[in-house]
């Protein structure tokens, strides 16, 4: 009896082993796990001006844990994402627009060219415009932090227009001292405060050891610990095995607890998943606050400094002989319900509360109106086209794919002929669509495959007549059905995986030698 159960263990292992390194060598071929390597750096911190910037002349790769993307990130000596040959002094004959915004903006998320300034300046020039696009945005920044940068350094590029991207989700937050530095746990930039209608600067220069300690952080986050038992086998696993580094991720979404269970041995790295194991129940993340219809009081303030300082954009913007206009950037759970359902399943105190998902960019429609900023709501144009296009915003890092990039560069540009921000692109619109995913290479050997094997079914259909092929068929698979039911009968369980294998390799090669593709699929044998 001991034996039997040895030799069914053994077979399971091998079994696992088998299909483990099948996973392995496919997750490989497929290239759908990041590397081992961590991804580059490419921010200053701390920065005298903003708190935080781009670090001029730093590159490398950018990803995320569930590889949604792969990036080379260059950033110019000027501390931009932007073309190094765009200089301060500006080309006789040469329009130039600053974007100024945050993570959007900056869009490490797809290369250079995919981002929607520069596919913006792509559309100007094919009106015949001699065009330059500056890419100012920051990961984090708030429209504080965009009026310092424009002030002190983006003047200097001479700009014919300025368009202010606004994430109305996060940048009422960012603006406010009190609701940021409780976010971040610390104060990390110099703040903006309202005294009788002016706008006073805190904390500039920015200096980290001069600022004052925050009281409480945003969270409870778990405490640290000494490394686990096996973070020795959970660091070399990371370091040689793709399927490690696929999975890893995946747990940390699907269950976080066990993930944190798991962090405690070692076998994986602790990370957002032990925080939100040692949240509590009642806690809801203040970046969701800004869509309770009964907001807090604060939040005025927060609405008020932010409606100054897009009053001081626009003098600022005059000052420099540019025009303004304002950019309203979609949030992912705006656009797909069920992100906002899972953002309420991990947060379960939110399932009870009365939440307006339209709120924080009505109120931001509300304040630019009344400052006559001309401003683009990219909210309804990206829901009507996630009805029935391409993927708009990342599944876990939420930005915009490549295709939402072009879907607003799109936008953008019909809104500023419309507008007459930009003139000379008046009265040529281009119809608002996001184009079609492009297809990966895989997905085309794949395709190509399928449709010879299509042919060769058709081919040897026509070759053998249709009712000798069907008969063939029905043998065929009533030959492999009498099996499987055999197997079952014995109680042969353990078994039956090796068999549907084998009757799959079985079918592949019958159809290899009745079809065109015969030579090609031998070969993989």
């Amino acid at each position: 009896m001991m034996r039997k159960i040895i030799a069914v263990l053994a077979l399971i292992l091998f079994y696992l082993a088998v299909g483990a390194l099948l996973l392995e060598g496919g997750i490989r071929l497929a290239h759908a796990a990041p590397p081992a390597e961590s991804p580059g750096w490419f921010w200053k911190v701390p920065d005298p001006i903003t708190g935080w910037s781009l670090l001029p002349n730093s590159k490398g790769r950018w990803f995320n844990q569930l590889y949604e993307y792969d990036v080379h990130i260059e950033i110019n000596s000027r501390g931009l994402r932007a073309p190094e040959d765009i200089g301060y002094e500006k080309p006789p004959g040469t329009y130039r627009v600053i974007v100024l915004g945050d993570s959007f903006v900056e869009a490490a998320q797809v290369e250079l060219e995919q981002s929607f300034p520069q596919q913006l300046r792509q559309l100007l020039a094919q009106q015949g415009m001699n065009v330059q696009v500056i890419n100012a945005g920051v990961g984090g920044w708030g429209t504080d932090q965009e009026l310092l940068w424009l002030r002190e350094e983006g003047y200097k590029y001479q700009p014919d227009l300025v368009l202010l991207a606004v994430y109305p989700r996060n940048d009422f937050m960012n603006n406010d001292e009190a609701l940021e530095a409780t976010n971040q746990g610390a104060i990390r930039k110099p703040f903006y405060r309202l005294e009788n209608g002016q706008l006073v600067l805190n904390y500039f220069p920015f200096d980290p050891e001069q600022v004052p300690p925050v009281d409480s952080a945003p969270a409870p986050t778990a405490a640290k610990s000494e490394p686990g038992p096996l973070s020795t086998i959970g660091q070399w696993l990371h370091d040689h095995s793709a399927l490690y580094r696929y999975i890893d991720p995946r747990i940390r979404i699907v269950a976080p607890k066990f993930a944190a269970a798991l962090a405690r041995t070692g076998l994986i790295k602790p990370g957002q998943e032990s925080k939100i194991v040692a949240q509590d129940t009642e806690f809801i993340p203040i970046t969701y606050q800004i869509y309770d219809e009964n907001l807090d009081p604060e939040w005025q303030t927060a609405f008020d400094l932010t409606q100054a300082l897009f009053a001081e954009l626009r003098s600022t913007t005059e000052e420099m002989g540019a025009g303004l206009g304002a950019v309203l950037i979609s949030a992912p759970e705006q656009v797909y319900p069920d992100r906002w359902e899972k953002i309420q399943k991990r947060f379960p105190t939110m399932q009870e509360g009365e939440w307006n998902l339209d709120f924080p960019r009505t109120k931001a429609q509300e304040l630019l109106a009344q400052l006559d900023i001309p401003v683009l709501d990219l909210v309804p144009i990206f829901q009507q086209t996630a009805k029935h296009g391409p993927l708009l915003h990342l599944v876990d890092d939420g930005h915009w794919t490549p295709e939402g990039h072009a879907l607003a560069a799109t936008a953008i540009y019909n809104f500023v002929g419309e507008t007459a921000l930009i003139p000379q692109v008046a009265g040529n619109p281009i119809p608002v669509d996001a184009p079609s995913p492009a297809r990966t290479t895989w997905q085309w050997i794949v395709l190509i495959i399928v449709g010879i094997l299509v042919l060769s079914f058709v081919w040897d259909m026509v070759k053998s007549g249709p009712i000798s092929w069907l008969r063939k068929l029905g043998v065929g698979l009533a030959t492999a059905g009498e099996l499987l039911i055999y197997m079952s009968r014995q109680r042969q369980f353990v078994l039956l995986p090796l068999v549907v294998v084998l009757l799959l390799f079985g079918g592949l090669l019958i159809i290899a030698q009745a079809s065109v593709v015969g030579p090609f699929i031998y070969t993989l044998f």
